[in-house]
């Protein structure tokens, strides 16, 4: 089965049908989206600015990363199944939308690099002095996540 066949059988759904035509669920599905947004680009903006040695100076990134990581992941959860409920009202027009395809991308790098490289590299800063290290991947982030939020907001443009 293809992308789009998968998205044309979303299409019919009873669920796709019924939040199309609800007045209010698609705007509470995505007041939850956002909120999960802003907690998430919250942890993400605390975790990096302090890998670039900026807020939190007392504090060693790996301890920062580690209590902010299960609001992290609860906020992340809470994106992504928001998300697909929101793709659920129109997958059509979200399948043919390109800004939809690059925030699909965006997030897959941004979730592989920050759960691989960038995770490595907070968890051995246990100094409280940024290296060069915890400056790239701060900012690899930074771009990656701002990336996301970008084309995510381009594509109510579409």
């Amino acid at each position: 089965m293809s992308s789009l066949h998968f998205f044309q059988w979303l299409t019919h759904t009873p669920f796709s049908v019924y939040i199309r035509h609800s007045t209010w669920d698609f705007a509470v599905i995505e007041m939850f989206h956002l909120l999960g947004l802003a907690v998430l680009g919250g942890t993400i903006l605390l975790i990096d600015l302090r890998l670039l040695g900026v807020g939190l100076r007392r504090q060693p990134v790996s301890r920062v990363a580690s209590e902010l990581l299960p609001v992290l992941l609860v906020s992340l959860a809470v994106m992504v199944i928001s998300g697909a409920l929101m793709v659920t009202a129109a997958p059509l027009k979200y399948y043919f939308n390109e800004w939809f395809r690059l925030k699909m991308i965006c997030l897959a790098i941004a979730v592989a690099f920050y759960f691989t490289l960038h995770l490595k590299v907070v968890r051995s800063n246990e100094g409280l002095s940024a290296s060069l290290l915890s400056k790239v991947a701060a900012v690899i982030s930074l771009i990656l996540w701002l990336g996301v939020g970008l084309a995510g907001r381009a594509i109510g443009f579409l």
